[in-house]
């Protein structure tokens, strides 16, 4: 065997971004709307803000699996954070086509949507590697 073959063998397979991040977002949401839930039935918060905090919600879970995927990525993080929050989206239009009596292309679900896709973008945003700039002194001629 030679050596890159050895290295090959060795390596451990990472799970993939595309699957880690939509994966961790479906995961999340559920969670968090149980806390929410939660919070609301012992009357922590207040009624009136549950949708509000479903917003909340899919945006804190596009966030969670953007930021996942984009630090499994390691490149071109917004374009994978969008990506993630797209797939997120696709997910709870597809959820909403199921439950019966809801259309998919209402106001509620767009608002969804757009929570979604925002979500991903800010946790693509938020593993940005910023590197500090060298202060060059320029020489004045």
């Amino acid at each position: 065997m030679t050596v890159q073959a050895e290295r090959r063998a060795r390596r451990k397979t990472k799970l993939k971004w595309y699957i880690l991040g939509p994966l961790l977002a479906v995961i999340s949401l559920p969670l968090l709307l149980y806390l929410c839930s939660l919070l609301l039935a012992h009357e922590v918060l207040p009624f009136g803000l549950m949708e509000e905090l479903v917003i909340t919600c899919v945006f804190l879970a596009g966030t969670a699996g953007a930021a996942a995927a984009s630090g499994a990525r390691g490149q071109m993080v917004m374009q994978t954070g969008l990506i993630t929050g797209g797939i997120l989206a696709a997910a709870l239009v597809i959820v909403s086509l199921a439950v019966p009596g809801q259309g998919a292309f209402n106001a509620q679900c767009l608002r969804h949507v757009i929570a979604a896709l925002a979500g991903g973008t800010f946790g693509g945003a938020l593993r940005i590697k910023r590197v500090k700039r060298k202060n060059k002194k320029r020489r004045h001629k």
